[in-house]
């Protein structure tokens, strides 16, 4: 079999990008509480440690162990191993929503067309592609997790063209295993794909086709969605949030906002969905190809529904689009290959090759401009380290530090603590460093456009950050 050497050498780029960005990148609020076993001040020193940590977290915290499993083992190594692990990831994401998306088993033989579109709409629409790709805490909750689901519905996604020619003992533990991560993997996520895929198996029960493998992996499937949910640690983080005057109903209202930002961030993955879907339909393609063209939309129908679960969620950030992102993805590149098999053209060839100029000169100038902030970041870490040691050394338990010189947008991510030591990542650093407080000197000013729809960002000389903005009385007696 031959191997399509300029698809792998893209991906090797891409694998290199992606390495060297979460190598830079500093680590940020929860990084540094999953550096240490739950509840106590030890840090993780094996992977038993981690173990133990997860036990509590479950009990503690919330359900999501599969994920801070992942995000405990990465800091636990620490890099740059988190970093290649990382990388690892992001290129077997691009691999499986290729699989998933032409519905066929795992191949060296890839077309570098589809791989480099996939890519390029990963890179444009991944609403928080910093923090989801380079931070390690949220990209084992989201990036990582819907790799593995990716991964459990690749067979069922080729079932719907054909039958698996995998063995049958090997086919049944698998599955089941898979299913267990998989559903053990992201609340949003795992209902819409334990809906959809119920759906399907019904489907596939009314036309006698359901298979023994495939109740097995939705039973595994189920069961780890049961552990995730039904998790005593959610009850007790919900318990917590109203202690700190959590409205549902108010809530509710303001994810609405959220859901329609999200979808408006996606905006380009929205156009091509609706747009391929009816090229397909204008020319009834959807009958000549039907088992591609179902698999795409399901696809399609399952991601909007993960975004429309996470309105009822008692927590809606940025990040949780991200399963919304890939599925869609998924189905968007489906839809183009039925498209493909009548019509030699999705566009005309001009306006076709000027989208393509434009989204690599974009996709090439912002992972730059992305690089740059990080190396900005990572010597401003250094800087951090050396005046958090120096104050820690002199005995002081309020430490002030100087602030950093680039900030959160589109692809990178910056928790940073602030000038008010009750913010939330300084509440957390503190407690890692084990003194009163941590406060930077000065905030930056508030930007009028959303982080998320930035797709650059520089260099930002404080100047005592401009102007001094949310400084406390805390902070002005510290520097004195």
């Amino acid at each position: 079999m031959k191997i399509s050497t300029r698809s792998y050498c893209y991906l090797l780029f891409w694998f290199g990008l992606i390495a060297l960005g979460s190598n830079l990148t500093p680590y940020f609020a929860n990084d540094y509480r999953y550096f240490l076993v739950q509840g106590t001040q030890d840090f993780v020193g094996s992977f038993g440690d981690i173990l133990v940590s997860q036990y509590r977290h479950y009990f503690e915290w919330g359900g999501r162990s599969v994920a801070h499993v992942i995000a405990q083992t990465l800091l636990w190594w620490g890099k740059p191993a988190s970093a290649v692990a990382q990388a690892l990831c992001y290129v077997t994401l691009i691999l499986f929503i290729y699989y998933n998306a032409y519905g066929i088993k795992p191949t060296l033989r890839l077309r570098l067309m589809p791989i480099f579109i996939i890519s390029l709409l990963l890179f444009m629409q991944l609403r928080a592609y910093g923090e989801v790709v380079f931070n390690i805490v949220s990209s084992a909750n989201y990036l990582w997790t819907t790799t593995i689901v990716l991964i459990f519905l690749l067979p069922y996604r080729i079932s719907m063209e054909r039958d698996l020619e995998t063995h049958i003992l090997v086919l049944l533990p698998m599955m089941f295993i898979l299913g267990v991560l998989a559903g053990w993997s992201n609340e949003n996520t795992a209902a819409a794909v334990a809906t959809g895929l119920g759906l399907y198996l019904l489907f596939n029960l009314r036309m006698h086709r359901l298979k023994l493998w495939q109740c097995v992996g939705y039973t595994g499937f189920l069961i780890g969605f049961a552990l995730l949910i039904f998790a005593p640690g959610n009850q007790a983080r919900l318990d917590s949030m109203e202690e700190k005057g959590f409205d549902a109903l108010e809530h509710t209202i303001s994810s609405v906002d959220i859901f329609f930002e999200s979808l408006l961030a996606c905006f380009v993955l929205v156009i091509m969905a609706v747009y391929l879907r009816f090229k397909v339909r204008s020319a009834m393609l959807q009958y000549s190809l039907p088992s591609l063209y179902h698999g795409s939309m399901w696809f399609i129908y399952t991601g909007v529904f993960a975004l429309f679960l996470m309105i009822f969620s008692p927590n809606f950030p940025a990040r949780s689009a991200t399963p919304f992102t890939i599925f869609m993805i998924v189905g968007v590149i489906g839809l183009a290959k039925v498209a493909l098999e009548r019509f030699d053209n999705l566009l005309p060839p001009k306006i076709s090759k000027a989208l393509l100029i434009l989204g690599t000169l974009f996709m090439v100038s912002a992972m730059i401009n992305a690089i740059y902030c990080t190396i900005i970041l990572n010597n401003d870490q250094k800087a951090r380290d050396a005046e958090i040691l120096s104050q820690i050394e002199a005995g002081k338990t309020h430490i002030v530090v100087s602030p950093m010189h680039a900030y959160t947008y589109k692809y990178v991510y910056v928790a940073d603590v602030r000038a008010n030591p009750d913010y939330w990542t300084n509440k957390i650093l503190a407690s890692f460093l084990g003194v009163e407080s941590i406060t930077r000197k000065c905030d930056y000013p508030n930007r009028a456009v959303s982080k998320d729809f930035m797709p650059y960002s520089g260099r930002y000389y404080d100047s005592e950050c401009v102007i001094k903005v949310n400084q406390t009385p805390d902070v002005a007696k510290a520097q004195k």
